[in-house]
């Protein structure tokens, strides 16, 4: 794909004039990108947008976006839930994509290849919305924890699913067998674990022999790549390789990767999936014509009502049957229920559909469903997954949070007043009276905050302690930014300078880790469920 500079240009300044948008309004990021992509397609404000590439999504976007996954997952979070994530995965996978096309097959006549195929297409779930609502929205963790773990792995058996049924729909077999269907994905999911696992060991090794903090971020780019590369030339799982490659670089950072190379890595893989996903969900709105999307309105309609059938088959019934076989795995009914509702759509079923060959049959309605879901999808749910969770009753809001963060409102705003007041009295602007009176005023409630934030730190200590905590990750922050400009400007030597950082890494991981029990605790134990 080419791209010209002004357009790319054009791109990173809607990027971030929509980021700054969605922050003050409040909306997610990546609906605010969708949207606001259609709004300057319709507008012509970025002329020349070539459509979304399938080749760039699945050879570049794809391996970054699944190996970052896995590289900042909760590992132990995942070990804890691998039963239920691993019968979603797959079993739940096989389900969500024969029940989908099924009902794609008898509501909207389509031949039992291309609904299948459709099925596979929208089988996928975007992580990246469900991480946004479960930033604002402190859910039970063991929820959080099999929501994501699904959503990382439920990416690569739909590819494997995909790839056998596109093979055989455009090869013009008439036939399916689901069970050898099902048979290729189980065996492509266990060929990319075992794919994943071995290069994460190997690149394991060579990080712990680096030493450089540079040198280990092209490592891990490398590794995210040839995971997903070779899985794919192997005929397996290129994503369950790249998750997996992911999973074991993460275990092998925490455990034997200095601090300062720890934050460097994750900070790197951080912007990456920013920049990843910004592209991704920027380019779907720019390349989604609204006319298509009205001509195939009905039809988009019908499959959005199928693909939430064909997903409560694919979570009610596996859910059913680990109850039956481990009751204390057991998920509870209202945990499923978010399951189904939070089964957002993303870049990736856009970047499946656009990769159908030129002879698929039925390319044309595929495509055009499957535009029209996803972006449904992610403006209708992406807008009101926070407020299903709280009809749910999943949305655990703290008063003693709100209270502290109300007193402190009332206390910056004082000061602020207060400052500008001296200020207008040293210039003269103000009677001396006038002044007196303002400033007691404001000292008064000064006082009042200072003495109620007091006294809500000492009745709660948790709390208390999480300010103490946050207030000390930007004391780091700031102690970081002094000495990275001491050693620019030569006042200190290079080999204090590393010295120095690398001793505040280590604190930040440690109140990192600090504040993340903190919030596990909150959230509450892993099984019980209130």
């Amino acid at each position: 794909m080419h791209l010209e500079m002004p357009l790319i240009i054009g791109l990173m300044v809607a990027a971030s004039s929509l980021a700054i948008a969605a922050k003050r309004v409040r909306i997610p990021y990546n609906v605010a990108l969708v949207v606001g992509g259609l709004l300057l397609s319709v507008g012509g404000v970025l002329p020349g947008m070539p459509p979304l590439n399938p080749e760039v999504v699945f050879l570049v976007c794809l391996p970054l976006l699944l190996f970052e996954g896995g590289i900042t997952a909760d590992v132990a979070n995942v070990r804890a839930n691998l039963l239920p994530i691993a019968m979603l995965a797959t079993l739940g996978m096989v389900l969500a994509i024969a029940a989908t096309g099924a009902a794609l097959h008898y509501t909207l006549a389509l031949a039992w290849g291309p609904a299948l195929l459709l099925g596979s297409i929208l089988a996928v779930t975007d992580t990246v919305s469900i991480l946004y609502a479960f930033r604002r929205a402190p859910v039970p963790r063991r929820l959080s924890g099999i929501m994501q773990g699904e959503s990382l792995f439920n990416d690569g058996t739909a590819l494997v699913a995909y790839a056998a049924i596109s093979s055989i729909v455009v090869g013009g077999v008439s036939s399916f067998s689901l069970p050898l269907i099902s048979a290729k994905v189980l065996g492509a999911t266990v060929g990319g674990l075992a794919i994943g696992v071995t290069l994460g060991l190997v690149a394991g090794f060579i990080i712990r022999r680096t030493e450089d903090p540079l040198a280990e971020i092209m490592v891990t780019t490398a590794l995210a790549f040839a995971a997903f590369v070779i899985g794919e030339q192997l005929r397996l799982s290129g994503a369950i390789a790249a998750v997996t490659a992911g999973l074991a670089t993460g275990i092998n950072l925490r455990r034997h990767v200095a601090p300062q190379s720890q934050v460097a890595i994750h900070t790197f893989w951080e912007y990456a999936a920013f920049g990843v996903n910004t592209f991704l969900f920027l380019s779907m709105g720019l390349t989604t014509r609204p006319e298509t999307l009205v001509r195939y309105l009905p039809q988009t309609l019908i499959a959005v009502a199928c693909v939430f059938a064909g997903r409560a088959v694919a979570i009610y019934l596996p859910f059913l049957l680990l109850r039956w076989l481990r009751p204390s795995e057991a998920v509870p009914m209202r945990w499923q229920h978010v399951f189904i509702l939070g089964n957002i759509k993303g870049a990736l079923s856009i970047g499946l559909a656009l990769g159908l060959p030129e002879n698929t049959p039925s390319r044309e309605l595929l495509v055009a469903i499957a535009f029209g879901v996803c972006f449904l999808s992610l403006v209708v749910q992406g807008f009101m997954l926070t407020d299903i969770l709280k009809r749910l009753g999943l949305f655990h809001e703290d008063p003693v949070a709100y209270a502290v963060a109300d007193q402190q409102a009332r206390l910056i705003a004082s000061r602020a007043a207060r400052q500008e007041l001296e200020e207008l009295h040293e210039q003269g602007l103000i009677p001396r009276a006038a002044y007196e009176h303002l400033r007691g005023d404001y000292q008064v409630g000064i006082a009042s905050a200072e003495r109620e934030l007091r006294r809500l730190s000492e009745q709660h200590l948790a709390q208390g302690a999480k300010i103490v905590l946050a207030t000390r990750r930007r004391l780091i922050d700031a102690e970081r930014t002094a000495l990275l400009s001491a050693r620019r400007a030569g006042l200190i030597p290079e080999a204090t300078a590393e010295t120095q950082l690398a001793r505040l890494d280590t604190r930040t991981l440690e109140l990192e880790h600090v504040l993340s029990s903190a919030q596990e605790d909150e959230a509450g134990p892993v099984r019980k469920v209130s």
